[in-house]
Order: C-alpha cells, then structure tokens, then sequence
C-alpha cells in the first residue's frame, strides 16, 4: 500500500543520503549494464532537483503517480502538470540506473495553419516539439547529464517509432494527449512492460486541429473511468480498474500568470 503524500514529498524526497545508499547499491548490482554518474555529480543533479518545490496539487499528482502504473491527467495549461511528472521521473532515474525516461508526443499542425514540407531527418522535424520538455529535465538533471543520456536513456519521440516494441523498466511521459487518436493511444499503452509507468497528460479543452478523430484523452477517460458524484454533489471519476488512478488540477493552480487564468475562463 502506497504511503501517505506527505510522508513520500518529505520524508523520502530522493535527495538524502539513506536514499544515496540505495542508489549507489543499485549502480553496483547494475555494474556493466548502464552508466553510472560519480557520486559528485549524483548530488550536483540531487541539488537541481531540490530546487523544484511542488504545490499541494502537484504533491498529489506525484503521489498517485509513484502508487499506480498508469496516470491520467486532464488539467489547463500552465499547472505544472509536465513539470511535477518529469520532477518524479529524474529522481527515480538518478536512484535506479537501468530506468529510463521517455516522452512521446505527435506533432500537430496547429489548426489551419499548415506549415508544409520540412527537410531534414526525422530527429530534426520532430525535435521543435519536444523543447519545453526537454527544457525540463535540463532543469532537474543538467544540460551535461540529458546530452550524455540521450538516445541512451533519454529519449523523445512519436508513436510511429516505438509500435511494435514492449518497453520496460521506463518512466513513459505520453503528452498533448489531446492530439493522439483514441486508436494510437491504444497501441502506445499496449507497448508497456514490466516496471514501466506512464502518465498520460493533457487538456481535452486544447484542440489545435479540426480532425475529429483526435482527443484521445477524453475517450481514454471514459474507457477507464466511471463518472460519480460525492456527497455535496461535485463531479468524481472513479477508477474502473486498479492500478490507475487520475488527477485534476483547478484554474487556482494555474502558475503562468493570472492573464492565463483569465484566458481560460474566458474560453469556458
């Protein structure tokens, strides 16, 4: 059973030396399956991560993350919802070296807007929309320490890459998940192995594209929830299977600006 929020945010925040002790046995049993960062620079990364302070939202997020294989989030734009998943992932990645850490995203042309024919490799195409993300991990783990591990274990991509394939032992970031068809999203969740979580992230309320086959979120959150009512009548989500669990952030945690949450309110 999952300990409590504030036990796992305080007492096991990844960053002490009990925690250190555990990393360095596991980079020991890993010997000669996957690079090692020095312990110096452990504690340097340790120190990014401890600059990162969660909300109380975010703190829950995280919680129900570290308890369940899969998460869904369904939250506004500027919540930190990417932030606080990507915060986990690097602490479970600096404290078990076979980890890994994966975001995968579809590029979506932004309503009418068409962009047309872009040269280059794939690698290059894509790598615009994944630079928030990686902006990210930079922040938590160092530029130095997401350059070595790219590729390696380290890796952005689109669904067209990894089909087919069982992933294991990975931290799986599946983002914008509006812009995934419900089919696509299917086949991504389908590759998950053993000690894999994902977490499933969006805004069902941001639709950059007339395709009506998209939205994958909305129809993963009916596939996997029931919708209930407590007892002062606000709206619940109820897991219809275990080991998965979803996560709401309000318009109060929005952290961009208060321009953003006027912007919301005003699109609702």
């Amino acid at each position: 059973m999952a300990r409590q929020l504030d036990n796992i945010l305080e007492d096991d925040i990844y960053t002490g030396k009990e925690r250190r002790k555990s990393s360095t046995r596991s980079a020991k049993a890993a010997a000669g399956k996957a690079p090692t960062p020095k312990l110096n620079e452990i504690e340097k990364i340790e120190e990014k991560i401890k600059q990162f302070t969660p909300t109380p939202s975010q703190k829950t997020f995280i919680n129900k993350i570290r308890a369940n294989t899969l998460t869904v989030v369904d939250a506004h734009a500027g919540v930190g919802k990417t932030a606080a998943a990507l915060w986990y992932f690097t602490q479970e990645y600096i404290a078990n070296p076979q980890m890994n850490i994966m975001v995968i995203r579809t590029p979506v042309e932004l309503g009418d807007d068409k962009i047309g024919f872009l040269p280059d490799s794939a690698a290059s195409k894509i790598a615009p929309h994944f630079e928030s993300t990686k902006a990210l991990l930079e922040q938590f783990l160092g530029k130095s320490k997401v350059s070595a591990d790219l590729e390696k274990r380290i890796h952005f991509t689109i669904p067209n890459f990894i089909l087919g394939r069982t992933i294991d032992n990975t931290l799986i970031l599946i983002d914008e998940v509006q812009t995934i068809s419900s089919g696509v999203l299917k086949l991504l969740l389908e590759r998950v192995g053993k000690n894999t979580k994902v977490v499933v992230a969006g805004c069902s309320q941001q639709m950059y594209t007339n395709d009506k086959k998209r939205n994958g979120l909305q129809d993963l959150i009916h596939r996997f929830f029931t919708e209930s009512t407590d007892e002062n009548g606000e709206e619940l989500l109820i897991a219809k299977f275990k080991d998965v669990a979803i996560h709401k952030f309000t318009i109060d945690d929005v952290q961009r600006s208060d321009f953003v949450k006027t912007v919301i309110q005003a699109y609702m």
